[in-house]
């Protein structure tokens, strides 16, 4: 990815200029902090950094599969890693490994080897949509939600006691956007309860934990905003991703979270702290296969 070499030197300065070996301050990297960095480090060492779009610099990062081999050496030794921050200039604030972390950003989204594969009909889109389909995240929306993979999902394998499911929405501008929003509709014990179905879409890039966390906050704050989502008591985040060279599409459907508690994290700014477990990875195989997926 251009420039990401050059931005370990970045990470390195900010990181110097919070942390004396001892003691770390924990101050958030804003837009004008970074800009102001990258335009003093291309005078003086000749980065080649733009200066333009400093919301996505730790965002664009963390899209690279090299981003662990590329985190400064500085900073990994010192036992910190990074996370996005959204509001007010924000972009991102570093953060000290978690206990038993052992690299700066794990990843739990691949589908482990004993994941079930159910395979999807295709023939229902016409040859030209499969032979013409692009290699991007709205196609692959498209397709999921033209071939239903969320409804097979929540139906076959599931812990929840799905009734039904609506696809409501592509491409919410929230802070920060959200690929698709489905109603899930489940029954818990003898009560029917309402969800929100968040869906994350990355095709060959990471999943972004910190991004669906965000995501989640914004939706349960939406349903204490607006009369509409009232009655809604959980958001169900969902991700949906495909990697190179596999044609597979894995579905990672993560354990509901109230509400309240998505609107308590908003609120208090503590996005980051809403637990997001993988309850159930399940991979999905068109047949035939779709060009882009």
């Amino acid at each position: 990815m251009p420039g990401e070499s050059e931005k370990p030197i970045v990470f390195s300065h900010l990181f110097a200029r919070r942390y004396d070996g001892a003691t770390f301050t924990p101050t958030t990297v804003t837009n004008a902090e970074l800009q102001d960095l990258i335009t003093a480090l291309r005078g003086d060492e000749g980065l080649t950094l733009s200066v333009g779009n400093p919301a996505n610099f730790l965002k664009d990062f963390l899209r690279s599969w090299s981003r662990n081999e590329l985190w400064p050496e500085d900073v990994a030794t010192a036992r910190y890693t990074a996370r996005q921050a959204y509001g007010q200039g924000a972009v991102f604030d570093f953060v000290p490994y978690l206990p038993g972390q052992e690299v700066p950003f794990p990843y739990e989204y691949d589908l482990p080897e004993n994941a079930p594969i159910h395979r999807v009909e295709s023939v229902s889109m016409p040859s030209a949509a499969r032979a013409l389909g692009r290699g991007d995240e709205p196609w692959l929306i498209q397709v999921a939600v033209h071939q239903r993979v969320l409804a097979t999902h929540f139906a076959l394998y599931s812990d929840l006691d799905a009734v039904d499911l609506f696809h409501l929405q592509n491409t919410i501008k929230g802070t920060p956007e959200i690929d698709a929003v489905f109603l899930l509709t489940f029954r818990e014990g003898g009560t029917l309860r309402k969800a929100l179905v968040t869906l994350e879409a990355k095709r060959n890039d990471p999943i972004l934990p910190d991004q669906i966390r965000s995501q989640v906050a914004y939706m349960a704050k939406q349903c204490r905003v607006r009369p509409g989502l009232n009655d809604v008591d959980f958001i169900v985040p969902v991700a949906a991703a495909t990697r190179k060279p596999s044609r597979r599409l894995g579905i990672f459907e993560m354990r509901h979270i109230s509400v309240a508690d998505g609107v308590a994290a908003h609120d208090a700014g503590r996005q980051h702290t809403l637990p997001l477990v993988v309850a159930k990875a399940v991979g999905y195989d068109f047949v035939p296969p779709v060009s882009g997926i």
